[in-house]
């Protein structure tokens, strides 16, 4: 096409094609149509045209979805006229096959006796293509901007907005509205449009009477909507309320139990943009109310059967992690027992086998718990005093026997200025023990993991910001799988392709944990070459205070088990007979008792200063630990009173551990037991002068 004076077919009639003219016919189809048997749309359309507004319901693939749509909007027109002004457009001849329109044009709808109901400010781009020698549209995109968001808003989220209110406005009121007048809110003059002949004749006045329709909802409106109806139709106050708006709406209950839908529509604006004129339509709302009750009652019942579920569900993980930990603490304790009476090599090997296999099997048990906490949202951070580097001292320290074995060169660097902080301890070893355990496995022999801790420079005062980084020179990751690599249940490698165990749960708890801590974690991972990541946490700086009564605290420590008498409550015989021979290695004297009762028992009936300190199980037959230590500090002998308690439980949730501190047990060990920690625990016990503080 070289010039616009060519002319061309369109519907098979010659004409001197003008685009505007052609535009302009189009919206006079679209906005003239009272039914569906006139439209002649689809005599501009090519079959497979796309039409695009704004909002979720503003999009059309083709011909027929359009069409559909259409005929839902013609028959909810009803007494709805359409008309346009200021229509202006320009037009852009891309090549002989495809020219583009694009401009705006002000839309009015006007509902009987003249009364202007809406207005749209229009702005259109159309596409017009040759389809079988004919010009056809190929692409409309059409949008009503509101100004005011158009400053703060993305240009599609304000179109949408503005163009779902508005088809509301026009199916609403074009309907089943029984009640319309319009209200000039300066003269407070009433235009009655509509009324149906259920509506109180009080309704028929011509100005409006405050007092008259305070009455009015006294004697009509359901008590409890009568003040917010009130709120609702107050003439002094609804132009303000509309400043920026399309509309007000607002439903109610008769005292008859018919639910009402009211909804305010700007009509006229003065010279300064504030609303003078308004119009009012009521209609009734009782079946859509009904259905809207409904789906809260069924979300209300789906709540519950969540809820519920979700005990269920914590339930069976609690006794899960009781019924597992308690054999795994007799296999582990027996294994370690074992360990120390062996020499012959083969015999040492097998004994490390079981031992690590049950390290893994726990980890596995730990993870699953981890998850289903995290997932709950019962997961809290619990933050005591501690030292920068301690936990990847300890984390390192629990993976160099691993590390040596492969011949990995275990690195470990810290530039600090502020070492002590508060953190929660548990949560942070978790973390470095997923990491640095991952970086060990993944590294073939003879490989490097190093573990650098830096401070970072921190703008929240009173805190210090330490960003962890674990390198190795392992197997690394592919670039797909990254973006995966923080979800439920992902590996790169399955367990019987990787020859390495492991439950694609890991990752998952340490983002988890991070974002938990309001830290970050970040990853960078070649394949083939290795992989980085980085953990940034931002951390309470520890007072001085709290920092020499911990150091104090660290330095009482050193203290001498022989001699001293451990009461220990357990009603599993493999367990109490492991613990009562680790505790006799260590030099305790040690007496086992099955249940909370007998417990008190020994206590009330021994003289004073019998026992050093009692180690209390938690689920036990007859009285279980947390009635048995509350029945302790409630006897009469201050001595007795106070007497350290530590518990000794199967039960690894946070939950049971605050139940043990708030019945003033003094500490609380997880089964299956690690004896060394068991060890670090008592000394810290007994070295306190006052138990209870």
């Amino acid at each position: 096409m070289s010039d616009l004076d060519d002319a061309f077919l369109f519907n098979g009639v010659s004409c001197m094609m003008d685009f505007k003219l052609l535009t302009k016919q189009l919206l006079e189809t679209y906005l003239g149509s009272d039914t569906l048997s006139d439209v002649a749309i689809q005599d501009f359309l090519d079959s497979n045209a796309s039409i695009i507004g704004t909002g979720k319901q503003e999009f059309f693939s083709n011909m027929d979805h359009f069409l559909s749509a259409f005929k839902f909007d013609v028959e909810k027109r009803k007494d709805i006229r359409f008309e346009f002004k200021d229509f202006d457009a320009e037009e852009h001849i891309v090549d002989d096959q495809c020219v583009f329109v694009y401009g705006s044009v002000q839309i009015y709808g006007i509902f009987e006796n003249e009364v202007t109901i809406m207005h749209m400010d229009s702005r259109f781009t159309i596409v017009y293509g040759i389809q079988n020698n004919q010009w056809k549209v190929l692409h409309i995109h059409h949008s009503m901007p509101d100004k005011q968001q158009m400053e703060n808003e993305e240009f599609p989220i304000a179109l949408g907005r503005q163009v779902q209110q508005a088809r509301h406005e026009v199916e609403a009121l074009g309907a089943a509205y029984s009640y319309i007048s319009v209200i000039d809110l300066i003269s407070k003059e009433v235009e009655l449009i509509k009324k149906s002949r259920e509506y109180d004749p009080k309704l028929n006045v011509n100005k409006v009477d405050i007092n008259g329709v305070i009455d009015l909802i006294n004697r009509l409106i359901a008590k409890d909507y009568r003040a917010s109806t009130v709120e609702f139709f107050d003439f002094d106050t609804i132009a303000k309320r509309l400043e920026g708006r399309n509309s007000l709406s607002y439903s109610f209950d008769r005292i008859d139990g018919v639910w009402m839908l009211a909804m305010v529509v700007p009509q006229k604006v003065d010279e300064f943009g504030n609303v003078v004129s308004i119009l009012i339509a009521i209609r009734d709302f009782t079946e859509e109310k009904k259905r809207e009750l409904e789906q809260e009652e069924a979300l209300r019942q789906a709540k519950i059967k969540a809820e519920k579920a979700n005990e269920a569900k914590s339930m069976f993980l609690f006794n899960m992690s009781h019924d597992i930990r308690t054999p795994m603490n007799a296999i582990l304790g027996y294994s370690q027992l074992m360990k120390k009476e062996l020499s012959d090599p083969k015999l040492v090997h097998y004994q490390e086998m079981i031992e690590q296999s049950s390290q893994l099997l726990l980890s596995i048990i730990n993870n699953v718990l981890d998850m289903a906490r995290v997932e709950s949202g019962k997961m809290e951070l619990d933050e005591n005093y501690d030292v920068v580097g301690n936990v990847s001292q300890l984390v390192c320290g629990a993976f160099e026997a691993e590390a040596s074995k492969k011949h990995i060169e275990l690195n470990r660097n810290i530039r600090v200025q502020h070492k002590n902080i508060m953190v929660d301890t548990t949560k942070m070893q978790e973390i470095l023990s997923n990491l640095i355990s991952n970086a060990i496995k993944y590294t073939p022999e003879e490989g490097t993991v190093t573990i650098d801790v830096k401070e970072l420079p921190c703008d929240r005062e009173g805190y210090t910001l330490i960003q962890t980084k674990i390198t190795d020179t392992g197997i690394g990751m592919s670039e797909d799988f990254l973006p995966s690599l923080f979800e439920l249940f992902t590996r790169e490698r399955n367990t019987t392709m990787s020859k390495i165990p492991g439950t694609g749960l890991g990752m998952a708890i340490v983002k988890n944990f991070v974002d938990l801590m309001d830290g970050s974690i970040e990853v960078e991972s070649e394949l083939g070459k290795g992989s980085i990541f980085t953990i940034t946490i931002p951390h309470k700086i520890a007072d001085q205070e709290y920092t020499n009564r911990n150091i104090e605290s660290h330095n009482e420590c050193d203290i001498e088990f022989k001699g001293k008498r451990i009461l220990l409550a357990e009603d599993n015989a493999l367990n109490a007979e492991i613990t009562t021979t680790i505790l006799t290695e260590m030099g305790f004297e040690v007496k086992a008792v099955e249940d909370g009762i007998l417990c008190v028992n020994e206590i009330q009936h021994q003289p004073s200063n019998t026992y050093d300190l009692i180690l209390m199980d938690i689920q036990m037959p007859n009285m279980d630990g947390f009635k048995a230590t509350h029945c302790i500090r409630h006897l009469s002998e201050p001595e007795k009173t106070n007497i350290p308690i530590i518990a000794m439980s199967a039960n690894a949730f946070e939950e049971d551990k605050k139940k043990a501190f708030d019945v003033q047990m003094n500490d609380y060990i997880t089964k299956p037991i690690d004896f060394q920690k068991m060890e670090e625990v008592l000394k810290h016990v007994l070295s306190k002068k006052d138990p209870l503080s």
